[in-house]
């Protein structure tokens, strides 16, 4: 499913990335672990889009993807998240899960701007994908209508 292979990055003399490949199937679960300064956050990048490695691969289903843009492996469902979570305040709690799947909807401009055929029938079918697999799983659909507001 996704491979790297002999990945290079570096920033002037500093070298982030020396030689990583590794292969992380389907159905299994691969982590990478390291100290802090091991370059796991550089991997992330690079594998993501966010960063160009100076030299190897990135693959994924088997079509070299270390070319592509973010947005363009964000279409392929390669997508990375930061460690400092920004909510948006005022939206509810499955309005901001459901805007990390945004990239994945296929409604045109208009459609969407009039929530309009296509648009609404996709939004619900994501809504509902949304509450069955994230918030049933998180098991917080008691605070899923909730809205965000600033910390107490």
């Amino acid at each position: 499913m996704l491979s790297v292979s002999d990945l290079h990055l570096s920033f002037g003399g500093i070298k982030a990335l020396q030689g990583i490949s590794f292969t992380a199937k389907p159905g299994e679960i691969t982590g990478v672990i390291g100290p802090n300064g091991a370059g796991k956050t550089s991997l992330f990048n690079a594998i993501s889009g966010f960063y160009r490695p100076d030299r190897g691969s990135v693959s994924f289903e088997g079509r070299d993807i270390t070319a592509l843009s973010p947005d363009k492996r964000a279409e392929l469902g390669i997508a990375r998240t930061f460690q400092n979570i920004a909510l948006f305040r005022g939206m509810t709690v499955l309005d901001n899960i459901k805007l990390g799947g945004h990239s994945r909807l296929g409604a045109n401009l208009w459609q969407a701007l009039t929530y309009f055929g296509p648009a609404r029938r996709e939004e619900l079918a994501f809504r509902a994908e949304i509450e069955e697999r994230v918030i049933d799983f998180l098991e917080i659909d008691h605070i899923r209508k909730a809205p965000i507001t600033a910390a107490q």
